[in-house]
């Protein structure tokens, strides 16, 4: 079954984001990710139309501060409002991080990103979509 999986992260996350994207793709799932937009397209309406679409969305929690964590905020929350499944990742090592998490997803399961390789983890996340 292919997945179509929204990839929610901040700028600071952006070659972990890259790297993770193309090993879910490499499992067959459809990842939409803001480098997929082709020019022309309209940013807002093609963020709002690839959130629709998904399947789910993968969350890298940005650490306060960080350059464009607002815009990752701001999509999952979107997210959850349409009901979509989140998979919330916390990219560096550092257990109080949860707390960092928006409301609301404090409470789901999240992957620890900086324990386990690329290629790991998006299998976990394939993984638990075939699950749902």
């Amino acid at each position: 079954m292919t997945h179509k999986v929204f990839l929610s992260y901040a700028h600071d996350d952006r070659d972990l984001a890259k790297v993770l994207g193309e090993k879910m793709r490499a499992l067959g799932a459809d990842v939409f990710d803001d480098e997929t937009i082709l020019p022309g397209n309209t940013w807002q309406i093609s963020l709002r139309e690839a959130l629709e679409d998904a399947d789910a969305v993968v969350y890298l929690a940005p650490r306060p501060g960080t350059t464009e964590s607002n815009t990752a905020f701001f999509e999952v929350g979107a997210a959850r409002a349409l009901g979509k499944r989140i998979i919330p990742i916390l990219p560096t090592q550092d257990a109080m991080r949860i707390r960092e998490l928006p409301a609301g997803i404090q409470t789901l399961q999240a992957l620890d990103g900086s324990r386990l390789a690329p290629d790991a983890l998006a299998e976990s996340i394939v993984a638990t979509l075939d699950a749902a």
